[in-house]
């Protein structure tokens, strides 16, 4: 992002490699493998053919690489190439997880309808790859540029919203309560707001591919209704939080925030503003990033200490993590959000790379705060067993 900066601060090439290196390299993967593990937990259904799942994550892993560093050094004849190459990636895993997510479908009622939802949301990434190829051919000169215009902008809508967003919202029915020791007053919040955010998306999508203004603003204002039901029923369980353990909360509350912020800029840029470039970076790294960042401070903390000690361990994040850091990463995350926000609504380089060297000092106190998170889990457990063994010798004698 700091080099990008000094490049070009429109949507340019160089950018484009920053924007799917976020998506698609760090969100969806993480996305991806967590659901190697998830549905079969959530769906209560073995997966069919998990080693072609796996084996495909291998394969999307290579083309997303070949994608970024195509676009980044504008190597328009390659981009081709890298888009199918993620494609065949995306399609061998997606293969494998809708026919286990069909599967699913006979469950029971809670099972079944996780199982469709799910279902959903892999669709919409389906789409969102075969709509990805056609802007890279474009690019390459294979496709005449006035064909396919429209396949760009419901490509950025189908994966951020149909796709990252949606699938954000449905995990949090399962993740929001243990992060913050309070459940939801509104059974159907999260299901009416995913329904809305897919149906507003195909709306827009529709007036964007024939060109009726009107019926890609109804597809916005339809997104825009979901997210605010999403938010307010996330701001009410937040208020009424129980667990004492507060930085994955605060990322939770700041990534409400972002989303809001981020639809606001994507209705201006849909009005013919200038703050498309912003609105992808908010959605992108306020909203899914900081929502990622809450999961990881409190359901990765968990998973590692599982991983060092056990299932039966029940120790809490807080007790591994060190506050103040949490607290550093926390602030540094918000300030690079806003400083980049605002850098490219006023096309401010300057700001743009203040931004970059603020991230980059929120991951690397992120970084320190879960090693060691994870070395106090090993070393603890160490101690624990030293403890057990010395009280069994000392029964033995």
């Amino acid at each position: 992002m700091f080099i990008a900066a000094r490049r070009s601060l429109a949507l340019d090439v160089p950018a484009l490699a920053w924007v799917h290196l976020v998506a698609l390299g760090w969100l969806t993967m993480v996305a991806l493998s967590v659901l190697i593990h998830v549905i079969p937990t959530f769906t209560d259904v073995a997966w069919k053919d998990e080693l072609l799942a796996r084996r495909a994550l291998a394969v999307y892993a290579m083309g997303v690489a070949a994608l970024v560093a195509a676009f980044w050094w504008r190597a328009v004849s390659v981009l081709p190439w890298a888009a199918i190459l993620v494609a065949v990636g995306l399609g061998g895993y997606l293969f494998a997880a809708l026919r286990t997510l069909a599967a699913g479908f006979a469950q029971p009622r809670v099972e079944a309808a996780i199982a469709r939802a799910l279902w959903t949301t892999l669709a919409s990434l389906a789409v969102t790859a075969v709509l990805g190829v056609v802007p890279a051919w474009r690019l390459a000169g294979h496709v005449p540029l006035g064909l396919g215009m429209s396949a760009a902008p419901i490509h950025a809508a189908f994966g951020i919203i149909a796709w990252l967003t949606v699938l954000v919202m449905g995990v949090s029915t399962r993740t929001v309560r243990p992060i913050t020791g309070a459940r939801s007053r509104i059974a159907f919040a999260h299901a009416a707001a995913g329904s809305l955010e897919i149906g507003g998306v195909i709306v827009a999508a529709v007036g964007f591919a024939f060109g009726r203004a009107t019926i890609a603003w109804a597809g916005a204002v339809i997104v825009a209704v979901g997210a605010l039901l999403y938010v307010s029923d996330l701001v009410d369980v937040l208020r009424r939080a129980s667990e004492k353990h507060r930085p994955p909360q605060a990322f939770l509350w700041a990534a409400g925030m972002w989303l809001l912020a981020g639809l606001a800029l994507a209705l201006d840029a849909l009005a013919g503003g200038g703050c498309g470039v912003a609105a992808l970076y908010v959605l992108l790294a306020g909203w899914i990033g900081q929502m990622v960042n809450g999961h990881l401070y409190h359901i990765g903390i968990r998973l590692i200490a599982t991983m060092a000690r056990g299932e039966e361990d029940e120790t809490p994040p807080g007790e591994l993590l060190k506050e103040p850091l949490s607290w550093v990463s926390f602030s540094t995350f918000q300030t690079a959000i806003l400083i980049g926000g605002l850098g490219l609504f006023f096309e401010d380089s300057s700001l743009v790379e203040l931004a970059a060297c603020s991230g980059f000092a929120g991951w690397l106190a992120m970084l320190v705060n879960i090693v060691g998170a994870r070395s106090r889990a090993i070393h603890g457990q160490r101690a624990a067993s030293g403890a057990t063994i010395s009280l069994l010798e000392t029964l033995r004698s």
